[in-house]
Protein backbone atom coordinates (compact mmCIF):
# COMPACT_ATOMS: atom_id res chain seq x y z
CA UNK A 1 0.00 0.00 0.00
CA UNK A 2 1.20 3.33 -0.93
CA UNK A 3 -0.60 6.07 0.84
CA UNK A 4 -0.64 9.83 -0.98
CA UNK A 5 -0.79 13.13 1.38
CA UNK A 6 -2.12 16.38 0.80
CA UNK A 7 -1.65 18.54 3.66
CA UNK A 8 -1.76 21.84 4.36
CA UNK A 9 -3.88 22.62 1.82
CA UNK A 10 -7.02 22.93 2.49
CA UNK A 11 -8.63 26.17 4.53
CA UNK A 12 -7.61 27.18 7.56
CA UNK A 13 -11.46 27.00 8.69
CA UNK A 14 -11.20 23.56 8.14
CA UNK A 15 -8.80 22.57 10.48
CA UNK A 16 -8.24 19.20 8.37
CA UNK A 17 -5.93 16.84 7.04
CA UNK A 18 -7.00 15.41 3.71
CA UNK A 19 -5.39 12.15 2.33
CA UNK A 20 -5.29 10.55 -0.87
CA UNK A 21 -4.88 7.07 -0.20
CA UNK A 22 -3.63 5.20 -2.69
CA UNK A 23 -4.04 1.22 -2.89
CA UNK A 24 -2.66 -0.81 -5.37
CA UNK A 25 -2.80 2.22 -8.27
CA UNK A 26 -6.35 2.91 -7.00
CA UNK A 27 -7.01 7.05 -5.85
CA UNK A 28 -9.00 6.53 -2.47
CA UNK A 29 -9.67 10.03 -0.49
CA UNK A 30 -10.21 9.53 3.44
CA UNK A 31 -10.97 12.71 4.97
CA UNK A 32 -10.27 13.17 8.91
CA UNK A 33 -11.21 15.82 10.19
CA UNK A 34 -10.54 17.15 13.79
CA UNK A 35 -13.70 18.17 14.18
CA UNK A 36 -16.64 15.82 13.04
CA UNK A 37 -18.87 18.21 13.35
CA UNK A 38 -17.36 20.75 11.29
CA UNK A 39 -18.24 20.92 7.43
CA UNK A 40 -15.00 20.58 5.61
CA UNK A 41 -14.17 23.42 3.02
CA UNK A 42 -11.33 22.36 0.45
CA UNK A 43 -8.90 25.26 -1.09
CA UNK A 44 -9.30 24.79 -4.49
CA UNK A 45 -6.83 27.21 -5.71
CA UNK A 46 -4.32 25.28 -3.46
CA UNK A 47 -5.19 21.90 -4.40
CA UNK A 48 -4.89 23.18 -8.30
CA UNK A 49 -1.93 24.74 -7.59
CA UNK A 50 -0.33 21.05 -6.02
CA UNK A 51 -1.04 19.27 -9.55
CA UNK A 52 1.76 21.81 -10.61
CA UNK A 53 4.03 21.80 -7.48
CA UNK A 54 4.20 18.10 -8.21
CA UNK A 55 6.94 18.63 -10.57
CA UNK A 56 9.31 19.87 -7.89
CA UNK A 57 8.28 19.33 -4.31
CA UNK A 58 7.90 16.17 -2.58
CA UNK A 59 6.08 17.11 0.94
CA UNK A 60 4.53 19.93 2.44
CA UNK A 61 7.67 21.80 4.83
CA UNK A 62 10.23 21.88 2.51
CA UNK A 63 13.10 19.95 1.36
CA UNK A 64 12.38 16.62 3.84
CA UNK A 65 10.09 15.85 6.26
CA UNK A 66 5.91 15.70 5.92
CA UNK A 67 6.52 13.71 2.62
CA UNK A 68 3.33 13.44 -0.04
CA UNK A 69 3.89 9.44 -0.23
CA UNK A 70 4.58 6.83 2.52
CA UNK A 71 7.07 4.79 2.46
CA UNK A 72 9.38 6.71 -0.14
CA UNK A 73 12.59 8.27 0.50
CA UNK A 74 11.55 11.44 0.29
CA UNK A 75 14.51 13.17 -1.58
CA UNK A 76 14.20 9.90 -3.95
CA UNK A 77 10.89 10.72 -4.90
CA UNK A 78 11.40 14.09 -6.92
CA UNK A 79 9.30 13.85 -10.45
CA UNK A 80 12.37 15.60 -12.38
CA UNK A 81 15.13 13.66 -10.36
CA UNK A 82 13.88 10.00 -11.30
CA UNK A 83 12.72 11.66 -14.21
CA UNK A 84 16.00 12.61 -15.48
CA UNK A 85 17.72 9.28 -13.80
CA UNK A 86 15.44 7.03 -15.66
CA UNK A 87 16.25 9.10 -19.38
CA UNK A 88 19.98 10.19 -18.91
CA UNK A 89 21.57 7.35 -16.96
CA UNK A 90 20.37 4.22 -19.24
CA UNK A 91 22.36 6.54 -22.19
CA UNK A 92 24.29 7.18 -23.97
CA UNK A 93 24.96 10.74 -22.70
CA UNK A 94 25.19 10.19 -18.41
CA UNK A 95 26.35 8.02 -16.04
CA UNK A 96 26.59 8.24 -11.95
CA UNK A 97 29.58 7.13 -10.09
CA UNK A 98 27.56 6.68 -6.86
CA UNK A 99 26.48 3.28 -5.80
CA UNK A 100 22.64 4.20 -4.51
CA UNK A 101 20.27 1.10 -4.96
CA UNK A 102 19.33 1.91 -8.27
CA UNK A 103 21.95 3.61 -9.83
CA UNK A 104 24.25 1.21 -11.13
CA UNK A 105 21.19 -0.47 -12.61
CA UNK A 106 20.17 2.90 -14.72
CA UNK A 107 23.99 2.84 -15.65
CA UNK A 108 24.20 -0.59 -17.45
CA UNK A 109 20.55 -1.40 -17.80
CA UNK A 110 19.62 -4.29 -15.44
CA UNK A 111 16.96 -3.38 -13.55
CA UNK A 112 13.86 -5.76 -12.08
CA UNK A 113 10.64 -4.91 -11.06
CA UNK A 114 11.99 -4.11 -7.74
CA UNK A 115 13.88 -1.08 -8.70
CA UNK A 116 13.71 1.46 -5.98
CA UNK A 117 13.38 4.98 -7.84
CA UNK A 118 11.29 3.33 -10.54
CA UNK A 119 8.68 2.48 -8.10
CA UNK A 120 9.26 5.87 -6.45
CA UNK A 121 8.92 8.23 -9.75
CA UNK A 122 5.76 5.43 -10.54
CA UNK A 123 4.09 6.80 -7.35
CA UNK A 124 4.81 10.79 -8.09
CA UNK A 125 3.23 10.74 -11.28
CA UNK A 126 -0.02 8.91 -9.70
CA UNK A 127 0.33 11.07 -7.10
CA UNK A 128 0.10 13.63 -9.93
CA UNK A 129 -3.13 12.66 -11.45
CA UNK A 130 -4.57 11.85 -7.55
CA UNK A 131 -4.76 15.50 -7.02
CA UNK A 132 -6.04 16.46 -10.91
CA UNK A 133 -8.64 13.61 -10.44
CA UNK A 134 -9.87 15.09 -6.79
CA UNK A 135 -9.69 18.75 -8.64
CA UNK A 136 -11.63 17.66 -11.51
CA UNK A 137 -14.01 16.42 -9.13
CA UNK A 138 -14.91 18.61 -6.81
CA UNK A 139 -14.76 21.36 -9.96
CA UNK A 140 -17.07 19.06 -11.63
CA UNK A 141 -20.46 21.95 -11.87
CA UNK A 142 -18.18 24.74 -12.32
CA UNK A 143 -19.37 27.02 -15.26
CA UNK A 144 -16.90 30.09 -14.11
CA UNK A 145 -14.45 31.12 -16.44
CA UNK A 146 -11.84 30.80 -13.93
CA UNK A 147 -12.48 27.40 -12.68
CA UNK A 148 -13.03 26.40 -15.89
CA UNK A 149 -9.56 27.45 -17.61
CA UNK A 150 -8.21 25.75 -14.24
CA UNK A 151 -9.90 22.56 -14.98
CA UNK A 152 -8.19 22.72 -18.35
CA UNK A 153 -4.96 22.96 -17.06
CA UNK A 154 -5.67 20.33 -14.63
CA UNK A 155 -6.64 18.00 -17.50
CA UNK A 156 -3.24 18.63 -19.73
CA UNK A 157 -1.15 18.21 -16.37
CA UNK A 158 -3.37 14.49 -15.69
CA UNK A 159 -2.71 13.81 -19.30
CA UNK A 160 1.02 14.93 -19.18
CA UNK A 161 1.72 12.37 -16.12
CA UNK A 162 -0.37 9.85 -17.97
CA UNK A 163 1.99 10.69 -20.88
CA UNK A 164 4.93 9.77 -19.04
CA UNK A 165 3.58 6.53 -17.89
CA UNK A 166 2.90 5.53 -21.15
CA UNK A 167 6.43 6.34 -22.41
CA UNK A 168 8.14 4.87 -18.99
CA UNK A 169 5.96 1.82 -18.35
CA UNK A 170 4.09 0.83 -21.18
CA UNK A 171 0.80 -0.81 -19.83
CA UNK A 172 -0.23 1.13 -16.92
CA UNK A 173 -3.52 1.04 -14.31
CA UNK A 174 -5.82 3.96 -15.61
CA UNK A 175 -8.12 6.00 -13.31
CA UNK A 176 -9.94 9.15 -13.90
CA UNK A 177 -12.06 9.31 -10.84
CA UNK A 178 -11.61 8.61 -6.90
CA UNK A 179 -12.80 5.88 -5.68
CA UNK A 180 -11.62 2.96 -3.41
CA UNK A 181 -11.94 -0.21 -6.56
CA UNK A 182 -8.78 -1.26 -7.88
CA UNK A 183 -7.63 0.51 -10.82
CA UNK A 184 -8.03 -1.48 -14.25
CA UNK A 185 -5.25 -2.29 -16.49
CA UNK A 186 -4.56 -0.29 -19.56
CA UNK A 187 -2.95 -1.25 -22.76
CA UNK A 188 0.08 1.75 -24.38
CA UNK A 189 -2.43 1.93 -27.02
CA UNK A 190 -5.30 2.68 -24.44
CA UNK A 191 -3.47 5.43 -22.73
CA UNK A 192 -2.24 6.93 -25.87
CA UNK A 193 -6.16 7.30 -27.11
CA UNK A 194 -7.38 8.83 -23.51
CA UNK A 195 -4.14 11.44 -23.19
CA UNK A 196 -4.72 12.27 -27.20
CA UNK A 197 -8.65 12.59 -26.76
CA UNK A 198 -7.86 14.98 -24.10
CA UNK A 199 -5.77 17.17 -25.36
CA UNK A 200 -7.38 17.88 -28.44
CA UNK A 201 -10.73 18.39 -26.02
CA UNK A 202 -8.70 20.89 -24.45
CA UNK A 203 -7.99 22.90 -27.28
CA UNK A 204 -10.95 22.98 -28.48
CA UNK A 205 -11.61 19.90 -31.07
CA UNK A 206 -13.85 18.11 -28.87
CA UNK A 207 -17.30 19.01 -27.32
CA UNK A 208 -15.64 20.01 -23.59
CA UNK A 209 -16.13 23.44 -21.97
CA UNK A 210 -13.06 22.95 -20.19
CA UNK A 211 -10.16 25.11 -22.89
CA UNK A 212 -7.16 26.26 -22.03
CA UNK A 213 -6.26 29.58 -22.99
CA UNK A 214 -4.68 30.73 -26.15
CA UNK A 215 -0.76 31.12 -25.96
CA UNK A 216 -0.47 35.29 -25.95
CA UNK A 217 -3.75 35.03 -23.17
CA UNK A 218 -1.39 32.41 -20.98
CA UNK A 219 -2.99 33.56 -17.44
CA UNK A 220 0.49 33.45 -16.36
CA UNK A 221 4.06 31.94 -16.48
CA UNK A 222 4.63 28.50 -15.48
CA UNK A 223 0.42 28.14 -16.32
CA UNK A 224 0.02 25.49 -19.59
CA UNK A 225 -1.40 27.39 -22.54
CA UNK A 226 -2.54 25.27 -25.79
CA UNK A 227 0.60 25.85 -26.96
CA UNK A 228 1.79 23.26 -24.62
CA UNK A 229 -1.32 20.65 -25.37
CA UNK A 230 0.00 21.31 -28.68
CA UNK A 231 3.53 20.34 -28.31
CA UNK A 232 2.32 16.87 -26.28
CA UNK A 233 0.49 16.21 -29.17
CA UNK A 234 3.42 16.77 -31.72
CA UNK A 235 5.63 14.76 -28.91
CA UNK A 236 3.19 11.81 -28.95
CA UNK A 237 2.67 11.58 -32.31
CA UNK A 238 6.24 11.49 -33.33
CA UNK A 239 6.13 8.65 -30.79
CA UNK A 240 3.05 6.62 -32.18
CA UNK A 241 4.86 4.08 -33.83
CA UNK A 242 6.35 2.86 -30.77
CA UNK A 243 3.39 3.42 -28.04
CA UNK A 244 0.95 1.73 -31.17
CA UNK A 245 2.45 0.16 -33.68
CA UNK A 246 1.16 3.33 -36.26
CA UNK A 247 3.79 6.06 -37.15
CA UNK A 248 1.37 9.49 -37.38
CA UNK A 249 4.49 11.34 -38.65
CA UNK A 250 1.83 14.44 -40.45
CA UNK A 251 0.48 15.19 -37.44
CA UNK A 252 3.51 15.28 -35.25
CA UNK A 253 4.86 18.27 -37.68
CA UNK A 254 1.28 19.79 -38.12
CA UNK A 255 1.33 20.35 -34.56
CA UNK A 256 4.38 21.36 -33.95
CA UNK A 257 3.82 24.29 -36.81
CA UNK A 258 0.96 25.44 -35.02
CA UNK A 259 3.17 26.62 -31.93
CA UNK A 260 5.69 28.07 -34.63
CA UNK A 261 2.96 29.60 -36.81
CA UNK A 262 1.16 31.28 -33.55
CA UNK A 263 4.45 33.74 -33.30
CA UNK A 264 3.78 33.55 -28.84
CA UNK A 265 6.88 31.20 -28.62
CA UNK A 266 10.12 30.48 -30.56
CA UNK A 267 13.69 29.98 -29.87
CA UNK A 268 15.71 32.82 -27.93
CA UNK A 269 18.24 33.42 -30.14
CA UNK A 270 19.63 36.88 -28.78
CA UNK A 271 21.05 37.47 -25.41
CA UNK A 272 21.63 40.73 -23.70
CA UNK A 273 24.23 39.54 -21.36
CA UNK A 274 27.26 37.24 -21.74
CA UNK A 275 25.86 34.43 -21.88
CA UNK A 276 24.82 32.66 -24.71
CA UNK A 277 21.02 32.50 -26.03
CA UNK A 278 21.34 28.78 -25.05
CA UNK A 279 22.13 29.50 -21.24
CA UNK A 280 19.87 32.05 -20.95
CA UNK A 281 17.27 28.55 -20.95
CA UNK A 282 19.03 27.38 -17.90
CA UNK A 283 19.71 29.90 -15.39
CA UNK A 284 18.65 31.53 -11.85
CA UNK A 285 16.30 34.14 -13.67
CA UNK A 286 15.37 32.26 -17.11
CA UNK A 287 11.73 33.68 -16.39
CA UNK A 288 12.32 37.12 -17.02
CA UNK A 289 15.87 36.78 -18.89
CA UNK A 290 14.61 36.85 -22.23
CA UNK A 291 14.34 32.48 -22.14
CA UNK A 292 10.43 32.62 -20.97
CA UNK A 293 9.65 32.97 -24.97
CA UNK A 294 11.18 29.46 -25.42
CA UNK A 295 9.91 28.11 -22.06
CA UNK A 296 6.17 26.77 -22.79
CA UNK A 297 6.17 24.84 -19.72
CA UNK A 298 8.54 25.55 -16.82
CA UNK A 299 8.59 23.59 -13.97
CA UNK A 300 8.83 26.73 -11.20
CA UNK A 301 11.52 26.75 -8.78
CA UNK A 302 12.36 29.39 -5.90
CA UNK A 303 15.32 28.86 -3.62
CA UNK A 304 12.68 30.27 -0.60
CA UNK A 305 9.37 28.61 -1.60
CA UNK A 306 9.95 25.25 -3.16
CA UNK A 307 13.08 24.17 -1.35
CA UNK A 308 13.84 20.43 -2.75
CA UNK A 309 16.76 18.05 -2.49
CA UNK A 310 15.13 17.49 -6.46
CA UNK A 311 14.55 19.31 -9.28
CA UNK A 312 17.25 21.91 -11.00
CA UNK A 313 19.09 21.58 -7.63
CA UNK A 314 19.71 17.91 -8.00
CA UNK A 315 20.90 18.90 -11.88
CA UNK A 316 23.35 21.20 -10.61
CA UNK A 317 24.87 19.70 -7.52
CA UNK A 318 24.96 16.28 -8.97
CA UNK A 319 26.88 17.11 -12.01
CA UNK A 320 29.38 19.57 -10.12
CA UNK A 321 32.21 18.67 -7.63
CA UNK A 322 33.95 21.29 -5.44
CA UNK A 323 36.43 22.00 -7.71
CA UNK A 324 34.32 23.27 -10.22
CA UNK A 325 32.34 25.48 -8.07
CA UNK A 326 35.99 27.24 -7.26
CA UNK A 327 36.51 27.71 -10.93
CA UNK A 328 33.30 28.15 -12.75
CA UNK A 329 30.75 29.19 -9.94
CA UNK A 330 27.48 28.07 -10.72
CA UNK A 331 25.22 29.60 -7.47
CA UNK A 332 24.81 26.47 -4.95
CA UNK A 333 26.95 25.49 -1.94
CA UNK A 334 26.16 22.13 -3.03
CA UNK A 335 28.74 19.92 -4.81
CA UNK A 336 28.04 16.58 -4.79
CA UNK A 337 29.75 15.30 -7.82
CA UNK A 338 28.09 12.36 -9.62
CA UNK A 339 26.44 12.32 -12.80
CA UNK A 340 29.58 12.93 -15.78
CA UNK A 341 29.03 12.68 -18.89
CA UNK A 342 29.87 9.31 -21.00
CA UNK A 343 32.18 10.14 -23.84
CA UNK A 344 30.17 9.58 -26.91
CA UNK A 345 27.93 12.80 -25.49
CA UNK A 346 31.07 14.87 -25.45
CA UNK A 347 31.99 13.04 -29.22
CA UNK A 348 29.04 14.48 -30.91
CA UNK A 349 30.43 17.77 -30.32
CA UNK A 350 33.84 16.72 -30.91
CA UNK A 351 33.58 13.90 -33.29
CA UNK A 352 37.50 14.59 -34.51
CA UNK A 353 38.40 15.54 -30.99
CA UNK A 354 40.27 19.18 -30.52
CA UNK A 355 38.57 19.72 -27.58
CA UNK A 356 40.17 23.25 -25.05
CA UNK A 357 41.00 22.18 -21.62
CA UNK A 358 39.05 24.30 -19.14
CA UNK A 359 35.39 25.66 -17.78
CA UNK A 360 32.40 25.56 -20.17
CA UNK A 361 32.84 29.14 -21.58
CA UNK A 362 36.70 28.01 -22.99
CA UNK A 363 35.04 24.12 -23.90
CA UNK A 364 32.20 25.57 -26.08
CA UNK A 365 34.30 28.25 -28.26
CA UNK A 366 36.84 25.69 -29.01
CA UNK A 367 33.71 23.19 -30.11
CA UNK A 368 32.56 26.01 -32.23
CA UNK A 369 28.94 25.27 -30.66
CA UNK A 370 27.46 27.25 -27.23
CA UNK A 371 25.28 23.84 -26.16
CA UNK A 372 29.21 22.48 -25.54
CA UNK A 373 29.33 23.26 -22.01
CA UNK A 374 31.56 20.54 -20.73
CA UNK A 375 34.22 21.19 -17.79
CA UNK A 376 37.17 18.95 -18.41
CA UNK A 377 40.11 20.50 -15.95
CA UNK A 378 41.48 17.23 -14.43
CA UNK A 379 39.26 15.06 -16.22
CA UNK A 380 39.24 12.45 -18.88
CA UNK A 381 37.16 11.72 -21.83
CA UNK A 382 36.88 8.52 -20.95
CA UNK A 383 35.25 6.35 -17.89
CA UNK A 384 37.52 4.21 -17.29
CA UNK A 385 37.07 4.07 -13.43
CA UNK A 386 33.08 3.94 -12.67
CA UNK A 387 33.72 5.31 -9.26
CA UNK A 388 35.52 8.48 -9.99
CA UNK A 389 33.65 11.57 -11.26
CA UNK A 390 37.40 12.75 -12.79
CA UNK A 391 36.91 9.62 -15.30
CA UNK A 392 34.36 11.53 -17.66
CA UNK A 393 34.33 15.10 -18.84
CA UNK A 394 31.34 17.24 -16.59
CA UNK A 395 28.35 19.04 -18.27
CA UNK A 396 27.85 22.27 -16.61
CA UNK A 397 24.68 23.17 -18.25
CA UNK A 398 22.11 24.17 -15.74
CA UNK A 399 23.28 27.33 -13.37
CA UNK A 400 22.22 28.98 -10.60
CA UNK A 401 23.73 32.44 -11.29
CA UNK A 402 21.44 35.69 -12.83
CA UNK A 403 22.05 36.81 -16.24
CA UNK A 404 24.25 39.73 -15.05
CA UNK A 405 26.52 37.18 -13.43
CA UNK A 406 25.13 37.92 -9.98
CA UNK A 407 24.04 34.99 -7.79
CA UNK A 408 20.83 34.52 -5.84
CA UNK A 409 21.30 35.00 -2.21
CA UNK A 410 20.32 32.10 -0.88
CA UNK A 411 22.61 29.57 -2.76
CA UNK A 412 21.48 26.11 -1.87
CA UNK A 413 18.01 25.80 -2.82
CA UNK A 414 17.58 27.15 -6.28
CA UNK A 415 15.75 29.89 -8.60
CA UNK A 416 16.51 28.24 -11.64
CA UNK A 417 13.32 26.90 -13.73
CA UNK A 418 13.34 23.34 -15.39
CA UNK A 419 11.98 24.14 -18.53
CA UNK A 420 9.36 20.95 -18.75
CA UNK A 421 8.66 21.80 -22.60
CA UNK A 422 10.91 24.47 -24.96
CA UNK A 423 9.97 25.44 -28.63
CA UNK A 424 12.97 23.89 -29.65
CA UNK A 425 11.53 20.58 -29.24
CA UNK A 426 8.92 21.77 -32.44
CA UNK A 427 11.44 22.63 -34.68
CA UNK A 428 13.12 18.87 -34.29
CA UNK A 429 9.54 17.40 -34.30
CA UNK A 430 9.22 19.06 -37.50
CA UNK A 431 12.89 17.96 -38.78
CA UNK A 432 12.31 14.25 -37.75
CA UNK A 433 8.89 14.24 -38.94
CA UNK A 434 9.95 15.95 -42.27
CA UNK A 435 13.02 13.22 -42.66
CA UNK A 436 10.75 9.82 -41.83
CA UNK A 437 8.21 10.87 -44.38
CA UNK A 438 10.55 11.36 -47.39
CA UNK A 439 12.71 8.40 -47.12
CA UNK A 440 15.08 9.64 -44.15
CA UNK A 441 16.39 12.88 -45.72
CA UNK A 442 15.06 16.28 -44.87
CA UNK A 443 13.49 18.29 -47.53
CA UNK A 444 13.46 21.50 -47.32
CA UNK A 445 11.08 22.35 -44.82
CA UNK A 446 12.86 19.92 -42.23
CA UNK A 447 16.52 21.08 -43.55
CA UNK A 448 14.96 25.25 -42.79
CA UNK A 449 13.99 23.53 -39.14
CA UNK A 450 17.02 21.93 -37.95
CA UNK A 451 18.94 25.13 -39.73
CA UNK A 452 17.35 27.12 -37.09
CA UNK A 453 18.36 25.04 -34.15
CA UNK A 454 22.32 25.12 -35.81
CA UNK A 455 22.34 28.32 -36.03
CA UNK A 456 21.17 29.21 -32.80
CA UNK A 457 23.76 27.07 -31.23
CA UNK A 458 26.55 27.75 -34.44
CA UNK A 459 26.30 24.35 -34.62
CA UNK A 460 27.75 22.73 -38.17
CA UNK A 461 28.21 19.09 -37.58
CA UNK A 462 27.58 17.14 -41.03
CA UNK A 463 25.89 20.12 -42.55
CA UNK A 464 27.21 21.28 -46.31
CA UNK A 465 25.35 24.01 -47.64
CA UNK A 466 21.96 22.92 -48.97
CA UNK A 467 22.42 19.31 -48.70
CA UNK A 468 19.92 17.22 -46.65
CA UNK A 469 20.04 15.79 -43.05
CA UNK A 470 19.57 12.00 -42.55
CA UNK A 471 17.93 10.67 -39.61
CA UNK A 472 20.82 9.39 -37.74
CA UNK A 473 22.29 13.16 -38.00
CA UNK A 474 18.97 14.28 -36.43
CA UNK A 475 19.42 11.57 -33.65
CA UNK A 476 22.50 13.51 -33.15
CA UNK A 477 21.39 16.63 -33.09
CA UNK A 478 18.10 15.89 -30.51
CA UNK A 479 21.25 14.66 -27.93
CA UNK A 480 23.14 18.11 -28.55
CA UNK A 481 19.85 20.80 -27.98
CA UNK A 482 18.45 18.13 -24.98
CA UNK A 483 21.55 16.76 -23.33
CA UNK A 484 21.61 16.31 -19.97
CA UNK A 485 17.52 17.83 -20.11
CA UNK A 486 15.90 13.99 -18.87
CA UNK A 487 14.50 12.93 -22.26
CA UNK A 488 17.49 10.94 -24.24
CA UNK A 489 16.47 7.50 -23.48
CA UNK A 490 12.98 8.38 -25.93
CA UNK A 491 14.99 9.34 -28.67
CA UNK A 492 17.34 6.21 -28.57
CA UNK A 493 14.26 4.56 -28.07
CA UNK A 494 12.73 5.83 -31.07
CA UNK A 495 15.92 5.44 -33.10
CA UNK A 496 16.38 1.94 -32.71
CA UNK A 497 19.12 2.65 -30.97
CA UNK A 498 18.32 1.33 -27.28
CA UNK A 499 17.41 -1.99 -25.93
CA UNK A 500 17.69 -4.93 -28.62
CA UNK A 501 20.35 -3.83 -31.17
CA UNK A 502 23.83 -3.92 -31.13
CA UNK A 503 25.37 -1.62 -33.91
CA UNK A 504 24.96 1.45 -31.55
CA UNK A 505 27.04 1.05 -28.23
CA UNK A 506 28.47 3.58 -25.41
CA UNK A 507 30.69 3.17 -22.45
CA UNK A 508 29.10 0.66 -19.65
CA UNK A 509 26.16 0.02 -21.67
CA UNK A 510 24.76 -3.73 -20.78
CA UNK A 511 27.59 -2.98 -17.60
CA UNK A 512 31.01 -3.39 -19.26
CA UNK A 513 33.39 -0.62 -20.11
CA UNK A 514 33.19 -0.96 -24.20
CA UNK A 515 29.56 -1.75 -24.13
CA UNK A 516 27.57 -4.72 -24.67
CA UNK A 517 24.12 -5.18 -25.54
CA UNK A 518 21.38 -5.34 -23.68
CA UNK A 519 17.51 -6.96 -24.65
CA UNK A 520 15.07 -5.09 -25.96
CA UNK A 521 12.67 -5.70 -23.39
CA UNK A 522 14.59 -3.05 -21.10
CA UNK A 523 12.80 -0.57 -23.63
CA UNK A 524 9.86 0.18 -21.28
CA UNK A 525 10.02 -0.26 -17.42
CA UNK A 526 8.67 -2.65 -15.56
CA UNK A 527 5.32 -1.84 -13.48
CA UNK A 528 6.44 -1.96 -9.87
CA UNK A 529 5.96 -4.76 -8.13
CA UNK A 530 4.23 -3.74 -5.13
CA UNK A 531 1.33 -2.28 -7.23
CA UNK A 532 1.46 -5.99 -9.04
CA UNK A 533 0.80 -7.78 -5.22
CA UNK A 534 -1.53 -4.92 -4.22
CA UNK A 535 -3.84 -4.82 -7.42
CA UNK A 536 -5.39 -7.83 -8.49
CA UNK A 537 -6.53 -6.21 -11.91
CA UNK A 538 -2.54 -6.18 -12.40
CA UNK A 539 -1.65 -10.04 -11.92
CA UNK A 540 -0.77 -11.51 -14.67
CA UNK A 541 -0.03 -8.22 -16.22
CA UNK A 542 3.49 -7.46 -15.75
CA UNK A 543 5.55 -6.02 -18.78
CA UNK A 544 7.15 -8.75 -20.66
CA UNK A 545 10.49 -9.75 -20.00
CA UNK A 546 10.50 -8.77 -15.86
Amino acid sequence: MKRFNIKDILSAAALAVLTLSYTACVNDLDVENINPQQVQTPDMDAIFSKIYANMVVTGQTGPNGNGDIDDIDEGTSSLIRQLWNANELPTDEAHCIWGDAGIPEFNHNSWSDTHPMMQALYYRLYFGITVANYFLEQTADASDEKTLTQRAEARFLRAFYYSHLMDLYGNVPFVTVVTTDPAPYATRSEIFKFVESELKDIIGEGSGSDILKDPAQRVAYGRADKAAAWLLLSRIYLNAEVYTGTAQWENAKDYAKKILTDGTYDIVTTSDYSYSPYQLLFMADNDKNGAQKEIILPAIHDGVDTQTWGGALFIIASTCNDKIKDNYPYGSKENWGGNHCRSQFVNKFFPAGGYATGTPEDVKISGADDRALFYNIGHTLSITKESDFTKGFAYVKFLNVYADGSQPKHTQFVDTDFPMMRAAEAYLNIAEADARLNGGNCTPEGLNAIKKIRSRAKGSYGYTGDASFTLSQICDEWSREYGFEGRRRMDLVRFGKFGGQSEYKWEWMGGTEKGTPFDKHFNIYPIPNSDINANPNLQGHQNPGY
